[in-house]
């Protein structure tokens, strides 16, 4: 674990078994949120490859993208699947910011990865404060 974390099995951030968000049960049959589930795991797969290509920012940017288009979800049938949509993405930027905090502290610290490490800050309060 510790600086090494970016090696360790993707799975941790991003399981490439199935879609990140998928349709388990919904009174509506998933009308209201075909397009949106469909953006929300393209940003979601995309943050994942930036992430391998340790392209920190882009990782960041493509998960706040995700983040933001699960608040356009407001049908009151679709509230609380996206506050989980939500609480998901949240938790992966959580892993993030925490393996990018690891990089940048400690006795193996590396400043170039500071600057990622404060971007996955600001952005996890932001989501955390939206999170409802």
């Amino acid at each position: 674990m510790g600086i090494f974390s970016i090696s360790k099995k993707e799975s941790e951030y991003f399981n490439d078994k199935r879609k990140f968000i998928e349709l388990v049960n919904c009174p509506q049959g998933g009308k209201n949120c075909i397009e949106h589930r469909k953006l929300i795991n393209n940003n979601i797969i995309n943050a994942r490859e930036h992430f391998i290509d340790k392209n920190f920012p882009q990782s960041i940017e493509e998960l706040r993208i995700a983040f933001d288009k699960t608040t356009e979800l407001q049908q009151k049938s679709c509230i609380n699947c996206a506050a989980l949509f939500r609480q998901t993405i949240t938790n992966s930027m959580e892993k993030i910011h925490l393996d990018l905090e690891k990089m940048s502290k400690g006795f193996f610290k590396s400043s170039r990865h500071q600057t990622s490490y404060l971007l996955a800050a600001e952005v996890l309060k932001d989501f955390k404060r939206n999170i409802r």
